[in-house]
């Protein structure tokens, strides 16, 4: 049976699926420069020790299957206290932001916005947590 996740392994996973969530089929490339760059961001502003052969070898673990992914990042984040669920909401539509994805009046792509309204539910975040987020994170 796999490791479940932590909250620090679960906060980086579900902001990654956001990065990931608008890959086109057979692209080599699944996120841009910058978002890769915003998730060290994270890690580095949430002092996170992570190994990231271990990050990517759960990924693996659990069949590269987003939904699976988001599941257990959600259930390891739902028992942790409120503050850390509305910090990985917040990371999650900073991350949503960092990239142009095809919008060009929104830098939210549609599966980015579905994923974050998916993830608040699961959490049992309001809209108002969700829309407050952001607020203290860095953009970049």
């Amino acid at each position: 049976m796999a490791q479940e996740m932590y909250k620090h392994d679960a906060m980086l996973h579900i902001v990654w699926s956001v990065a990931t969530i608008d890959k086109k089929s057979g692209e080599e490339k699944t996120v841009t420069p910058e978002e890769d760059d915003y998730l060290d961001t994270i890690r580095k502003r949430e002092e996170i020790d992570i190994d990231w052969s271990d990050f990517n070898a759960k990924r693996k673990s659990l069949g590269y299957n987003r939904n699976v992914i988001i599941d257990e990042a959600c259930k390891a984040i739902r028992g942790c206290g409120q503050a850390w669920k509305v910090k990985t909401l917040g990371y999650m539509m900073r991350m949503a932001w960092t990239s142009q994805e095809g919008d060009p009046e929104n830098n939210m792509s549609d599966k980015e916005w579905s994923l974050i309204l998916r993830a608040q539910s699961e959490l049992g975040l309001s809209d108002d947590e969700r829309k407050n987020s952001y607020q203290d994170l860095p953009s970049k």
